[in-house]
């Protein structure tokens, strides 16, 4: 067993102390941030499958497999599950990502020892029969049309595929109808076995927690795990960063009274230095109702409702955009806005002022964002998964200090070079649509 730690805990007590992580024999880690104050504790599990390790004909099972863990174990029933939480109080939930999938609950301290078997038993041993999979099919198909039936949210499963291409950062995380309808019992369960694998696996948790505790709660579920070996055709595919691809445009076609718009270029991947610069630029462009193109295009002309910046980081890429739903009427006037504002943030550097108010915001944001303990483990586990550093809040407070005008500059200049953005569309007429984009990238209008 193999143990690291941090600088030393805080003197009063109270707050957070340093994370510690653990490496089992049995290749699982377990990594705790204790936090004095705390009465609860966050546990996850996270598993190092995602969107981005299945291959063209497997696009969705990591999806369809995350439903599939609360419709039993080998100890509880789904009801049941569900039974005891009521009974503690307690939240349980379940996300996969592009980068990896993750189940997590917030119980009381003193009832650690009863939650954290079933979550053991959900990652470890789900049932996985072929009757509860015809149900939970159906349940993922439903999924994907409220999607595509919602156009504020499909134009962000439709960006990344303009943005990357046919690299597996592309593909939408909730997979294609045809990859869940034709996706068996026993080819799940090949899956599940191939991929959660005890080196894949992280247990975090933040909060009042012992970790010694933890340590062995862990080791069963490491046991179990084991118990599973894995066929090599279902081992994770590790496609690499994203290669460069030619900026696209997609448009889906709806007769809705609005267009949405996603406008967006390659930026950091996760663990990039330059994700510090990110946090500022945004602040500065579209991350508050203060910020320059919610002022420009919402408070100063009301051409939108809802006008913002984004970004996603992921293991071997990332996205930075900007994003707007507007009336097709509205449409040129406001991507016309939305590149002088990206012109100018290329063009001139942001002032002392404005620089400073950013860097306070996004300082401030990020103290604010973890005083939860569900956030704090949600870093911890993300970082130790992925080997992340584990910066401290005061660290990362500091980076972002360390941001200047000319870093936001060059990164704008970056993430915002015409020749390199992508866009997708959903509303009534695509040529409208591309024509408004012509100011922002002109390649846009005929790509």
């Amino acid at each position: 067993m193999s143990t690291a730690g941090g600088p030393r805990p805080n003197g009063d007590g109270r707050g957070p102390h340093p994370p510690r992580v653990t490496r089992l024999p049995s290749g699982v880690t377990v990594a705790t941030e204790p936090i004095g104050s705390a009465l609860s504790v966050a546990l996850g599990v996270w598993i190092g499958t995602g969107a981005r390790h299945e291959r063209d004909a497997e696009a969705g099972r990591a999806h369809l497999l995350e439903h599939m863990l609360f419709r039993g174990t080998r100890n509880y029933a789904s009801i049941e599950i569900d039974r005891r939480f009521d009974a503690l109080g307690g939240d349980l939930n379940a996300a996969t990502s592009r980068d990896e999938t993750a189940v997590v609950a917030r119980v009381l301290a003193d009832e650690v020892d009863d939650a954290f078997p079933i979550l053991g038993e959900m990652v470890a041993c789900p049932l996985l029969r072929d009757e509860d999979l015809e149900l939970e099919r159906k349940i993922v198909l439903e999924e994907i049309a409220m999607i595509e039936d919602d156009p504020e949210e499909y134009v962000f499963e439709l960006l990344p595929r303009a943005v990357f291409g046919d690299h597996a950062l592309g593909r939408p995380v909730i997979g294609t109808p045809e990859v869940v309808a034709g996706t068996s019992g026993e080819t799940l369960r090949a899956f599940h076995a191939g991929r959660y694998r005890p080196d894949r696996i992280v247990v975090a948790a933040a909060g009042a927690v012992d970790h010694e505790r933890l340590c062995a709660l862990a080791e069963r579920l490491a046991a179990d795990v084991h118990a599973h070996d894995g066929d090599p055709q279902h081992a994770p595919n590790e496609p690499g960063v994203a290669a460069p691809s030619d900026p696209a445009v997609i448009f889906r076609t709806r007769e809705t009274e609005q267009v949405q718009v996603a406008i967006a270029g390659r930026g950091p991947g996760m663990g990039d230095d330059r994700r510090f610069a990110l946090r500022v630029l945004d602040t500065i462009l579209g991350g508050t109702p203060s910020s320059r193109l919610f002022r420009a295009v919402r408070e100063d002309r009301g051409l939108a409702y809802a006008v913002s910046t984004f970004d996603d980081q992921h293991q071997g890429g990332g996205l930075a955009g900007v994003y707007l739903g507007t009336r097709a009427d509205n449409l040129t006037a406001a991507l016309a806005v939305v590149a002088d504002e990206l012109d100018r943030v290329r063009r001139e550097p942001v002032d002392d002022d404005e620089l400073e108010r950013a860097k306070h915001h996004a300082r401030a944001r990020l103290l604010l964002g973890l005083e939860s303990t569900h956030a704090r483990m949600h870093v911890l586990g993300r970082a130790v998964l992925h080997g992340l550093p584990l910066l401290r809040p005061d660290e990362i407070a500091a980076r972002i200090d360390a941001v200047t005008a000319q870093d936001v500059q060059d990164l704008a200049r970056e993430l915002y070079d015409p020749a390199g953005l992508s866009a997708a569309g959903v509303g009534p007429d695509e040529q409208t649509f591309r024509s408004a984009l012509g100011p922002i990238a002109a390649a846009l209008t005929t790509t």
